[in-house]
């Protein structure tokens, strides 16, 4: 029995080491996210029998596969020694591309569908076999970032590895790793791997190109950049050399020279990765050359070197992203801060760092704000990053002001940052949100809101609005759009829209603005900023209005005449509500059952009671039509004038038309088979 069992042994170890399939080739062509793929290549001797086994992927740095990417290989195999199979994500544009027919595709989101930030690895049930990356690690900046370009193995890898290691593959991508191709189907090459076409010659394989060796005059040499060398079937040791100006190394920080060997062991093998820089010493240029790769019987490979020598002349850097600076002066001044840098070499005197009037800087947060602030270099000339807080000054009359912070030195061009503030007055509240609409086209289109002008506007832009998403909270002075500095006059309604194609399609009339601050989905809020208060609000910010009394999802909300606005409160029964889904299946707004009451907001309302529900009837006074808002069913309407003479009466059940009627004053009755209410009315 015990022989059995050692038999069994070596049987199950030859198998392993014959029959051995693994991750050749891994793309995401920079130019076509559809020519993206998977490559497998069985390197052993024997067929390999898939069954059981599985392709998956890590998305980004999730610290699980995603099981919809999961791919069953069982129905692929069994693998032929030295087949390749590809698997792709469109199979009609890899075969375009690349001129052959994929083994399979397995579709967009699919397993083969990576975005080159992703892990990949081939398992045996949930067992890994062979990986690309690191499980739970975002490939973004790693060295198994492959986004627009490529991952191939190296040609000296002999078996599957279960733990990712960088050293056995070549990897291209967009963010400067590598120098290989990116461009499909220039140098990708699916269905073909150098591993299986060597045979018995000796083969070197070389990294990619080495750019970035640059330093300062007089601060030399570069720092290191890398590059590998691999060989298989090798008779002799490889040898290394580098042109005139260019210096390698077996070891990161010393040991460099102009040429060097990497020693082949007793199996005719041998890998190492190159340090390479720029020697110290030149003058300002642009230097390039080439690192040769050569050995006994082998094609020789070349890398190529560059790099740059930049005069010692003194130099600042700024980097900044400044808001706009704001405060609202019944609150006080200054405003909050807010910060840039400034680093500086090779300078021989101070830098000076001055606001523009109305503005204040400091190297200290919250503290010793001036006009002005030096910065002094070290003995060497170096400024290391340095902070500098800026602020809008206090004391500040109403308006908006600008600049541009001066950084400046001796013998360099002056840097300037361009700074805004305001210093907000008190709010007129001269605009009021008067209803929000989810509309049922294409999109959920069209998305906004309406506004009313209660009183001339000389400026609009100092009106803003942000949303809150599925009570989120206030958006607390975060202002997500303002308009445009335009004159408008009161009694003017504002339509600010996502879009205004879908808009007109469904209202008939352009919309005033567009912005995709108004993406609301029937469950979001609304602020409305002025001076960078908040003066309106339609919804609970703190509430998702699914399920809610204010819920307005494929429908619409509209302000009761004669309300708001109201800061930050938010009263639902100043309110009417289409109800959710109101709008279903309508094409136009003036066909709907339930149209939403576009332009019909009046500042002032009468509220009567009808059947014991209050009633807004309004305008009144009254030009044209008159409104009437909560009215449940058909009532008849008749109007009278003071004497009891009738003018009018007809069927309504949300407006009347009275403009046929004379100035004056009138009485008003509404009736229907359970209630009558009677009011008076004037008409201009």
């Amino acid at each position: 029995m015990k022989k059995f069992y050692a038999i069994l042994f070596m049987i199950m170890v030859t198998f392993s080491v014959n029959a051995q399939l693994i991750i050749t080739e891994i793309a995401d062509p920079d130019n076509n996210v559809s020519a993206r793929f998977i490559e497998l290549t069985n390197i052993g001797q024997d067929s390999f029998d898939l069954t059981g086994y599985n392709l998956i992927r890590w998305t980004n740095g999730n610290s699980g596969p995603s099981s919809s990417s999961e791919k069953d290989l069982s129905s692929y195999g069994p693998v032929a020694a030295g087949d390749v199979l590809t698997f792709a994500n469109n199979a009609t544009e890899f075969q375009s591309v690349y001129g052959f027919a994929p083994t399979a595709s397995f579709g967009t989101g699919g397993v083969a569908d990576s975005n080159g930030d992703d892990q990949i690895a081939l398992r045996n049930g949930t067992t890994i076999y062979d990986i690309f990356g690191v499980p739970g690690e975002d490939g973004t900046g790693t060295a198994h970032e492959f986004e627009d370009g490529r991952a191939e193995r190296k040609s000296t890898v002999t078996a599957p590895n279960p733990t990712w290691t960088a050293n056995e593959w070549n990897v291209d991508n967009d963010g400067g790793g590598g120098d290989g191709p990116q461009d499909a189907p220039g140098g990708f090459d699916p269905g073909e791997w150098i591993g299986l076409s060597v045979g018995n010659d000796p083969v070197v394989t070389v990294g990619s190109d080495v750019s970035g060796l640059d330093y300062f005059e007089g601060y030399g040499p570069s720092s290191e950049g890398i590059f590998s060398v691999d060989g298989i079937n090798l008779t002799g040791d490889i040898t290394v050399a580098v042109s005139t100006n260019f210096e390698i190394s077996l070891t990161s920080g010393s040991g460099f020279t102009n040429s060097l060997n990497v020693i082949s062991d007793q199996s005719g093998t041998a890998s190492a990765t190159i340090y390479v820089r720029l020697a110290s010493g030149l003058t300002p240029d642009t230097y390039t050359g080439n690192a040769s790769v050569t050995t006994t019987g082998a094609d020789s490979q070349t890398v190529s070197l560059t790099g740059t020598v930049t005069a010692a002349d003194p130099q600042i850097t700024v980097t900044a992203f400044l808001d706009v600076l704001n405060y609202v002066i019944s609150q006080g001044g200054p405003s909050a801060e807010d910060s840039f840098s400034v680093e500086g070499l090779f300078l021989s005197e101070d830098i000076s760092v001055t606001a523009p009037v109305d503005f204040e800087v400091s190297l200290t947060s919250a503290d010793s704000f001036s006009n002005e602030v030096t910065i002094s270099p070290n003995q060497s000339g170096t400024v290391v990053s340095t902070t500098v807080y800026v602020r809008l000054a206090a004391g500040l009359s109403a308006g908006n002001y600008t600049g541009n912070i001066t950084v400046s030195t001796t013998g360099v061009t002056d840097e300037l940052i361009a700074v805004e503030g305001n210093a907000y007055g008190p709010p007129t509240n001269s605009l009021v949100i008067t209803g929000a609409y989810d509309g049922p086209l294409t999109g959920g289109t069209p998305k906004g809101i309406e506004l009313y002008v209660l009183q001339d506007i000389q400026d609009l832009s100092l009106y803003g609005i942000s949303s809150v998403s599925n009570g989120g909270g206030t958006s607390a002075g975060n202002v997500e759009y303002n308009f445009p500095a335009d004159v408008v006059n009161a009694g003017t309604f504002i339509y600010l829209a996502t879009e205004d194609t879908k808009f007109q399609e469904f209202f008939g009339f352009a919309s005033t603005y567009q912005n995709s601050v108004v993406s609301i989905n029937g469950d979001d809020s609304i602020e409305l900023y002025e001076n960078g208060q908040i003066i309106d609000t339609f919804g609970d910010v703190d509430t998702d209005a699914t399920g809610e009394a204010w819920e307005y999802l494929d429908g619409w909300a509209y302000r009761t005449s004669g309300t708001g606005p109201e800061g930050t409160t938010f009263t639902p029964t100043n309110w009417v509500y289409s109800g959710a889904n109101a709008l279903d299946g309508e094409s136009t707004n003036a066909e709907a059952t339930s149209p939403f009451p576009a332009g019909t907001y009046a500042e002032t309302a009468s509220v009567i009671k009808f059947n014991n529900t209050e009633i807004y009837v309004y305008p009144n006074p009254v030009k044209a039509i008159l409104n009437f808002i909560s009215l449940k069913g058909t009532v008849r309407a008749s109007v009278y004038d003071v004497t009891g003479r009738l003018f009018l009466q007809k069927e309504v059940n949300s407006s009347l038309d009275v403009s046929s009627l004379k100035a004056g004053i009138y009485i008003v009755k509404i009736e229907n088979e359970t209630g009558l209410n009677i009011f008076n009315i004037i008409k201009d």
